[in-house]
C-alpha cells in the first residue's frame, strides 16, 4: 500500500512538472504573440499618418518583447536546475 501512494505521488508530481514546462511556454509564446500584435498595431498607425498611436504601439511591442526575453531567460535557468534535479 505505502508503494502505490508513494508511486501516486511520483506521478502526480511528474505530471505536475510537465504542466508547469507547458506554462512555460505557453506564458513566451503569449508574450511574442502580443509583441507582434502590438507592432501590426504600429504599422497600422504609421501607415494611417497617426504619429502619437504609433509610437504607443512600439512601446508596447518593445515591452512585450523584452517581457518573452526575460520570460525565456527566467525559464531557461529553472529548467536547467529542473534537469539537474533529475539527475540525482
Amino acid at each position: 500500500v505505502h508503494w502505490l501512494r508513494a508511486k501516486a505521488l511520483q506521478d502526480r508530481w511528474k505530471e505536475e512538472i510537465e504542466l508547469v514546462q507547458l506554462e512555460m511556454e505557453w506564458t513566451c509564446n503569449f508574450f511574442l504573440w502580443k509583441a507582434a500584435k502590438w507592432g501590426d498595431r504600429m504599422q497600422e498607425s504609421l501607415v494611417k499618418g497617426l504619429p502619437g498611436h504609433a509610437c504607443y504601439s512600439g512601446r508596447q511591442s518593445h515591452m512585450y518583447s523584452l517581457l518573452a526575453q526575460d520570460a525565456q531567460a527566467a525559464f531557461q535557468e529553472l529548467q536547467s536546475v529542473s534537469i539537474d534535479a533529475n539527475d540525482e
